[in-house]
C-alpha cells in the first residue's frame, strides 16, 4: 500500500529503488505508527481473500498499527481477536454542542457568524427533539450538514417535517452503499411523498423496502428484548446475506461484539431510524395496523408510549393509516383512563402530546383528510390552535375536556382559527359532546 499509493506516485522510477531501501531501513530501525483509517471502506485487490491490508514486512516490535473502522467489519472471522491488543469504541458524543461547533467551524464560510449559527442550530435541535441523535456521531453529523444546507431558508425550516429530515438521513446513508443516481418521476412515482425529491433511493428502493420490513417486524416482536438489539438468526428471517451486507455498508445496521466477546449483536444505527423505516413499511401495508399493532397495544401496558415515534412518522407518510392507528390507540387509552382519576391530568398529557405531534407532522407534509382520534383534551394557550383543530372533528368522542387559558394570553393565541377578532373570544361548542364525562374550566377569561 505504501509502495503503490505513496512512493510510486511521489518518485520517478530512477529514484524508487533508493526510497524503497530507505523505507526498509526506517521500518527496521525506528518506531513507526501506521494509521489505517476506514477499514470498513477498504476493498481487497482482485483475487485476494484478505480481510484487511497486509502488514507483512513491518516488524512487530518496531511498528504499532492504529485501525479505525465501523464495528461490523470486525465481525469478519478472518480478523482474529489474538492480533488485536487494544479495542476502543466510540459511544456517543459527550458534549453535542461543542461537537456541533467544531463541525460548523469546518463547513461554514466566512460570511456566516459562527456564534449566531450555533444558537440557531441549538434551537433547531431542541425544537425538533433531536438531542438523542448525539448517541450516533454519524447521524448527528448528517443532521448538522443537512441543517447548514437550509439554515438561511427560515420558511423552509418552519415547514420542514421529521419525515423529510429522516428521508435525507436515509438517503445520505444509502448513498454510501450505492451512489448511482436515479429519480422518481410521473411514470415511476414513489410510494410516499417525502421520497419525491430524492436522487439515490429509486435505484435501491427494493433494499429500502426489505430493510423496512425487518425494522417493523423486529420492532413489534412479541419478545420486546429482541426488538432493538438482535442476533444474526433473527435478522436472517427477513434479510438475505447480500441485503445484510448492504445495510451494514450503508450504516443502517451496526454489528458489534457483546461484552463476552464471543457473540455479536446487531441493531439499527439509531432507534429513531428503525422507527422511521417501520413507519414506512406500515405506510405501504396499512393492514398491519389491525393485524399486528392492535394486538401489540393490547399485550403491553402503556404501549402507546413505545410506538409514539412510529405513529408520528406514520402521520407524515400515510394519514389514512395514522387515522386508524390513532383510533385504536385512543380506545386502549380510554380504557386505561377509566381506571384512573380524571383530575390526575399528568396521566393524559403525554398521550395528547403524541396526537398533537402527529397532527403537526401531517400538516407539515400537507396531508388532507386528517382525522386523528382523541378523547381526553387539555387546552392551554401554547397548544390551543392544534388542540382546537383536533377537537372540531372529535366532538362525538370527547370524554374529558380541561380548559385553562387566562385572558392575558390573547397575544399568543390570536392565530387560532377559533379566534374572533370582533369579540376577542374563542368558542367551543359542546352540544355534540355526548360522551363527555368531565369538564374543567380554569382561567380569568372563560365565559359559559
Amino acid at each position: 500500500m505504501i509502495k503503490e499509493q505513496l512512493i510510486d506516485k511521489l518518485y520517478s522510477e530512477q529514484k524508487r529503488d533508493v526510497v524503497y531501501e530507505l523505507l526498509h531501513q526506517i521500518i527496521e530501525a525506528e518506531l513507526c505508527l501506521v494509521i489505517r483509517d476506514g477499514l470498513d471502506e477498504w476493498v481487497a485487490p482482485d483475487g485476494s481473500n484478505l480481510a484487511e491490508p497486509s502488514m507483512a514486512g513491518f516488524p512487530n516490535d518496531k511498528c504499532s498499527v492504529l485501525t479505525t473502522s465501523r464495528p461490523w467489519t470486525l465481525a469478519d472471522e478472518r480478523i482474529k481477536n489474538s492480533i488485536i491488543n487494544i479495542l476502543l469504541e466510540i459511544e456517543g458524543i459527550k458534549d453535542p454542542y461543542a461537537f456541533s461547533e467544531r463541525i460548523l467551524r469546518c463547513i461554514l464560510d466566512e460570511s456566516n457568524d459562527l456564534e449566531t449559527a450555533e444558537k440557531k442550530f441549538k434551537k433547531f435541535i431542541l425544537k425538533r427533539k433531536l438531542t438523542s441523535l448525539s448517541y450516533s456521531p454519524i447521524l448527528y453529523t448528517l443532521i448538522i450538514c443537512t441543517w447548514v444546507k437550509t439554515m438561511d431558508a427560515e420558511e423552509h425550516l418552519k415547514g420542514s417535517s421529521l419525515c423529510a429530515l429522516y428521508t435525507t438521513l436515509l438517503e445520505s446513508l444509502c448513498k454510501k452503499a450505492n451512489d448511482t443516481i436515479g429519480f422518481f418521476n410521473d411514470l415511476n412515482p414513489p410510494q410516499v411523498k417525502c421520497f419525491v425529491s430524492t436522487s439515490y433511493l429509486r435505484q435501491i428502493i427494493e433494499n429500502v423496502d426489505v430493510i423496512s420490513k425487518a425494522a417493523f417486524h423486529l420492532l413489534f416482536s412479541p419478545e420486546k428484548e429482541k426488538s432493538i438489539v438482535f442476533k444474526d438468526k433473527e435478522l436472517s428471517n427477513y434479510l438475505s446475506k447480500s441485503e445484510i451486507e448492504f445495510s451494514l455498508k450503508a450504516g443502517l445496521l451496526s454489528k458489534r461484539k457483546t461484552k463476552t466477546g464471543f457473540k455479536w449483536s446487531i441493531s439499527f444505527i439509531h432507534k429513531s431510524m428503525q422507527e422511521f423505516l417501520a413507519a414506512y413499511y406500515i405506510a405501504l401495508n396499512a393492514h398491519l395496523v389491525d393485524d399486528v399493532i392492535s394486538g401489540y397495544l393490547a399485550r403491553h401496558k402503556d404501549a402507546y408510549l413505545d410506538i409514539s415515534q412510529v405513529f408520528i412518522f406514520l402521520c407524515g407518510l400515510n394519514i389514512s393509516a395514522a387515522n386508524k392507528l390513532s383510533g385504536i390507540m385512543t380506545e386502549h387509552y380510554a380504557i386505561m383512563m377509566d381506571e384512573r382519576d380524571y383530575s390526575e391530568s399528568e396521566f393524559f398529557s403525554p398521550f395528547q402530546g403524541i396526537i398533537v405531534a402527529g397532527y403537526r407532522e401531517a400538516v407539515s407534509n400537507e396531508k388532507t383528510g386528517i382525522l386523528l382520534r382523541l378523547s381526553h383534551f387539555q387546552v392551554r394557550y401554547f397548544n390551543l390552535r392544534d388542540v382546537y383543530n383536533i377537537l372540531t372533528y372529535n366532538t362525538s368522542y370527547v370524554q374529558v375536556l380541561e380548559v385553562c387559558v387566562n385572558s392575558g394570553t390573547v397575544h399568543d393565541i390570536r392565530s387560532c382559527p377559533a379566534y374572533n377578532e370582533q369579540t376577542s373570544h374563542f368558542e367551543f361548542d359542546l352540544t355534540s359532546c355526548h360522551k363527555l364525562k368531565s369538564l374543567t374550566l380554569l382561567g380569568t377569561g372563560i365565559l359559559c
